[in-house]
């Protein structure tokens, strides 16, 4: 069979799979979280509490999302940190809610900040839902230099026409605008322009394309004549459509300048300031001591057990009641349940063992842990094997009798254990 037969042939049978892709290939509904390092999940940021005030809404409604978080003290070296510069964001897919107002600690969050590691943050954020939908929502904060690290999400639905969605203001200057369609006739107009103005630039070096092609016929008579000749290619005629371009844009810029000055005399610049939150210490790091022996995943069973000393200075005995890392919560079912907020919360109902019941106050006591779950495969956590460092880090919940809870993060090496 000849070349020009096996070509044709074989893209044939590779439009097979490919049309077959589109059609069966399922929806993503959410943000591909999972995406994430398993130890990247497990060592930068410890979600807790995390509140969604309902799970469906009309449009214009408001939605409220509340929780805590407690950045890794055990932040992995290789990435930049959230002691420099971080911001508080929710992750949608796409702009389907508005935010209105957002708070850490009590402190407005419009601009960036530094989250302490080892702290305790509680933040609150106001949406106004815009688009219908149905939309898998989680807190997120921004790290500079790392991105997104996310955080839980629960699904929330929202009803009724975007056409109705309102979304105005109030500025400085007592001017009430519709934020969806404020300057849209100017940008579209600008835009326009531009495009208008990049096709004639191109349109220009590429006149005689037909007969002499431009960018090939160049090269090689750069490669021919050497770069230090290269200038003898730009004729007089290309030299002044150059100036004039060049002058025709730096006068629309500086004509659109004045021009928008004029009609807006009163203007605040686009805000990238800083500002300090003040941090929670977390009681437990003076009354309670960890110290890891021994960490281990067992692959077949996908089971992950710790042994550790625990040491309890507060003066009454705690129970371990939950464990979570990287978003998901391992349950003590002999101590609390807990009610699931959807279908795909991430919460392994008995997924906690401990071979001790009661850690007495003033003693140190040997714990043995199992955290065990398919959450574990599901999640993709099972990953951080093949991390470089192999570690791990989560957050007990401990309670004492009168139900007070206490928090003490944990991380230690992990050993994988394959049969």
């Amino acid at each position: 069979m000849s070349t020009r037969k096996i070509i044709p042939t074989f893209a044939r049978l590779l439009l097979i799979p490919l049309m077959a892709s589109f059609f069966f290939t399922p929806l993503a509904f959410a943000h591909g979280e999972k995406a994430q390092q398993a130890g990247l999940r497990m060592r930068t940021i410890n979600w807790i509490d995390l509140d969604i005030s309902t799970d469906s809404v009309a449009v214009n409604g408001i939605v409220k999302v509340n929780g805590t978080f407690i950045p890794s003290e055990h932040w992995p070296r290789h990435m930049d940190s959230i002691e420099e510069t971080a911001f508080l964001n929710i992750g949608v897919p796409g702009p389907a809610f508005v935010r209105l107002h957002s708070k850490v600690n009590g402190t407005t969050m419009i601009r960036s900040t530094s989250f302490e590691l080892g702290k305790i943050y509680h933040y609150e954020v106001t949406l106004k839902a815009r688009s219908p939908g149905r939309y898998h929502m989680h807190p997120l904060i921004n790290v500079r230099g790392t991105g997104p690290l996310i955080g839980p999400g629960l699904w929330v639905e929202v009803t009724g026409d975007q056409a109705d969605f309102e979304n105005t203001v109030k500025t400085l200057t007592g001017e009430v605008i519709n934020l969806e369609t404020y300057g849209l006739k100017t940008a579209l107009w600008f835009h326009a322009f531009w495009i208008v103005m990049g096709l004639i630039w191109i349109g220009y070096w590429f006149r005689n394309a037909r007969k002499e092609p431009v960018i090939m016929n160049r090269f090689n008579a750069i490669e021919r004549l050497g770069s230090e000749n290269a200038d003898s290619l730009i004729t007089q005629k290309d030299m002044i459509f150059g100036g004039v371009s060049i002058t025709a844009v730096l006068v629309i810029v500086a004509v659109g300048y004045f021009v928008a000055n004029h009609f807006y005399p009163q203007s605040i610049p686009l805000q990238t300031g800083w500002v300090k939150v003040k941090p929670i210490d977390n009681p437990s790091d003076k009354l309670i001591d960890i110290e890891v022996l021994e960490a281990n995943y067992r692959i077949p069973g996908r089971s992950f057990s710790l042994r550790f000393n625990i040491t309890n200075n507060t003066d009454k005995a705690l129970i371990i009641g939950e464990l979570t890392t990287a978003n998901i919560r391992f349950i003590n079912s002999d101590y609390k349940q807990v009610a699931l907020k959807d279908s795909h919360d991430l919460v392994a109902q008995d997924g906690l063992r401990l071979d001790t019941d009661l850690i007495l106050p003033g003693q140190t006591t040997t714990v043995m842990l199992h955290a065990e779950d398919a959450l574990w495969e599901t999640q993709r956590l099972t990953s951080l094997i093949y991390d470089p460092d192999s570690l791990f880090a989560g957050v007990l919940f401990m309670y004492d009798e009168d139900g007070n809870r206490w928090l003490k993060e944990v991380s230690g090496l992990i050993i994988p254990t394959f049969t």
